[in-house]
């Protein structure tokens, strides 16, 4: 008997896996606590994606669907709210980048302005507002990209390779990994990449790449985020994820 069921929209692999693998960390992998379907969604079908884990009657039942596009999260989860909402479904949540085209047209510096941010988010929220399932919704922006929050983990790249140390980044390449990703970086997935370079690897948001990061995080590594301070956009989604 499920005590939430949630749908979580996303924008990308990259979301995907990271929520994916959050949730089954989270949960210690109890298939009676948790039960997750995956999807992508095209041309409003369905199509199932090989990572079904518990089933739908786990407590916590999640269906996490990758809608393929940044500017299609918000329009497909208004549309699917009524049928989720009548099958039972608790909440529906949004996910994705800050980062994006239209930010882009928004920050001719390309540069990180908090100010449109709020615009983001504010129309995003008016949005949700005008739907009759909106007690049901709500929508996450990862500031500025879900890599930030990898990068708030960045104690990792040492298993990637035992040189990736704060101290030889800053050398090389003049980033800080101990500030705090989300008001640090314009463009997370650049810096992951510039950094994976140093070792002659690359980084280009791949299933397989976001795949073999997230599988490197425990349980511990995403609580420290929680309390660390930064990453706020992070502790809000994962309050609204695991509402807790």
């Amino acid at each position: 008997m499920n005590k939430r069921k949630v749908a979580v929209f996303v924008e990308g692999q990259s979301e995907y896996v990271f929520v994916r693998d959050f949730l089954c960390r989270w949960y210690d992998y109890d298939s009676s606590v948790l039960g997750i379907e995956c999807f992508s969604l095209r041309s409003d079908r369905y199509n199932s994606e090989p990572y079904p884990f518990g089933n739908r009657e786990s407590i916590n039942y999640y269906q996490i669907v990758n809608v393929g596009n940044d500017r299609s999260v918000l329009s497909k989860m208004l549309k699917e709210a009524p049928r989720l909402q009548n099958v039972g479904f608790h909440q529906i949540i949004g996910l994705s980048d800050m980062y994006s085209d239209l930010y882009h047209v928004q920050t001719k510096e390309r540069c990180i302005d908090l100010s449109v941010n709020q615009k983001f988010i504010d129309e995003h929220q008016n949005s949700l507002n005008t739907s009759l399932q909106r007690d049901l919704l709500s929508y996450h922006f990862a500031i500025m990209e879900v890599e930030a929050w990898i990068l708030g983990m960045y104690q990792f790249l040492q298993q990637v390779d035992p040189s990736l140390t704060p101290q030889f980044i800053m050398s090389k390449l003049q980033i800080d990994l101990t500030a705090d990703p989300e008001i640090s970086f314009y463009h997370p997935a650049k810096i992951l990449d510039e950094i994976y370079h140093l070792t002659g690897r690359q980084y280009g948001k791949h299933l397989s790449e976001v795949t073999a990061i997230t599988s490197q995080f425990s349980k511990d590594d995403y609580a420290r985020l929680l309390a660390s301070g930064h990453c706020k956009s992070f502790k809000e989604f994962i309050k609204d994820l695991v509402a807790e």
